[in-house]
């Protein structure tokens, strides 16, 4: 990686009433974030190759923070490149009925195909390609390349023994893309398996607001947060779990206030046949 994440080491006194295992030496910090970072990337390019189940629960609030309206949506999800691809399976707990399935099976094969073709065009364009990546949404990797991480500890979560960083945004680090200079207004915690050199989980929060395209397009309100949990999956590979994201912003004209709740599972190893649902699915393991 052209930089590395930045580290600072904890200082050696621990509190008293630290357990055994929080009292254990640290592995070394440097190789550790560097194994994380690799890893990273290798999810992000492993994750094309599955499809999952996704519930989204999503709540919509007024000024006052008070919920208007809350939906829960059902979805197959299969990844063209760094792009999701949500194919509409239930509202509400309740499956589409016929009118419903055909409207949106035509919706997902154009989406599908639309994908598949710009796909294309990218892998022949290494000019376009560079433009893309240079729109792109954020992923994780880019988070690690952003950030500060210090105060590495031990701590449990979830019943298992993580270590924790604290993170901030490095100031000595250059953006690379547009996005980064978002990520480096973001602040937090993240937790990671020491064993694995995988995130566990990630809670981060905008220290301040943030403005894209200077505040023409949309901007970001100081506190809007999220949380990002991954997870072994099948015994054999790191795939995300859970996300959740709070925010209040304006997108162009429109003010927004939203909290939303995904949740993966059913991972499956997939297969492209063509670009119609009927030659999409799940491939045996």
């Amino acid at each position: 990686m052209a930089c590395e994440p930045a580290w600072a080491q904890q200082s050696d006194a621990a509190p008293p009433a630290q357990s055994q295992a929080e009292q254990r030496p640290l592995p070394d910090i440097p190789t550790l974030l560097r194994d994380i970072a690799k890893n990273q990337d290798a999810i992000e390019e492993i994750r094309r190759l599955y499809t999952a189940h996704l519930s989204e629960e999503q709540d919509k609030t007024d000024s006052d923070g008070s919920v208007k309206s809350r939906s829960i949506d059902d979805y197959d999800v299969f990844y063209i490149g760094d792009e999701e691809v949500r194919h509409l399976l239930a509202k509400d707990g309740k499956p589409l009925d016929a009118g419903e399935k055909k409207k949106e099976d035509d919706r997902f094969n154009k989406e599908f195909d639309r994908l598949k073709k710009k796909q294309a065009e990218l892998a022949n364009d290494p000019k376009k390609q560079a433009k893309k990546e240079e729109e792109e949404e954020a992923e994780l990797s880019d988070f690690l390349r952003a950030e500060l991480f210090t105060n590495p500890r031990r701590e449990s979560l979830h019943g298992r023994e993580v270590i924790a960083f604290d993170v901030n945004g490095n100031p000595n680090y250059k953006p690379k893309k547009r996005i980064d200079s978002i990520i480096q207004k973001l602040s937090g915690t993240m937790w990671v398996d020491e064993q694995a050199r995988e995130i566990v989980r990630l809670e981060a929060r905008f220290a301040e607001s943030v403005r894209i395209g200077g505040g023409l397009l949309a901007s970001l309100s100081k506190g809007s947060n999220f949380v990002f949990e991954q997870e072994k999956i099948n015994d054999e590979v790191w795939l995300p779990s859970y996300a959740e994201v709070h925010l209040a912003g304006r997108i162009v004209f429109v003010k927004l206030k939203q909290n939303f709740v995904d949740r993966y599972s059913d991972y499956k190893k997939f297969r492209v046949g063509g670009a119609t649902i009927g030659t999409v699915g799940p491939a045996p393991n």
